[in-house]
């Protein structure tokens, strides 16, 4: 069915983006600066941002590594069919993130978790995504695509 096509697609970016955290962490910096828009951000909140940056791109990134592993795991070692099962896992992984976004950077509500988890993770993957389509090779993303099994009908 196409809709697995698609969410396996998704999940393949967003772990693509997910695992460039480990040395991309100032784009969750930055990513902060957009969603927080034109207000001033808060003394102590500018002082920790690094840190709170490279806490939650590190830990994403892991996430990410674990997330595809017991996708991989599921799928083999229970032959259960790669569709459904790779959109529990997409959905289960945009949650976490959503969910750390709101802890690791003090955020109110977990709306505002999604609105940062698709920004830091959507935005560079769209751009990657265009870079793929022009070059035709993302090292990192065909690693990716290499452990989530594709589904099938």
């Amino acid at each position: 069915m196409e809709i697995y096509s698609f969410v396996w697609n998704m999940l393949a970016w967003s772990v693509t983006v997910a695992v460039l955290g480990l040395v991309t962490f100032p784009w969750a910096m930055l990513t902060y600066k957009i969603w927080h828009g034109n207000k001033e951000i808060d003394e102590e909140l500018g002082e920790e941002l690094f840190t709170r940056s490279f806490y939650y791109g590190w830990a994403l990134a892991f996430a990410a590594v674990g997330f595809t592993l017991c996708d991989n795991a599921t799928i083999t070692w229970f032959e259960l069919p790669e569709g459904p099962i790779h959109i529990v896992y997409y959905v289960c992984f945009v949650s976490l993130t959503a969910w750390w976004s709101m802890y690791f950077f003090s955020l109110e509500d977990f709306l505002q978790g999604i609105v940062f988890a698709v920004i830091y993770l959507y935005l560079p993957a769209a751009i990657l995504f265009v870079l793929w389509k022009i070059i035709g090779w993302n090292i990192v993303f065909t690693y990716v695509c290499s452990w989530l099994l594709v589904p099938t009908e």
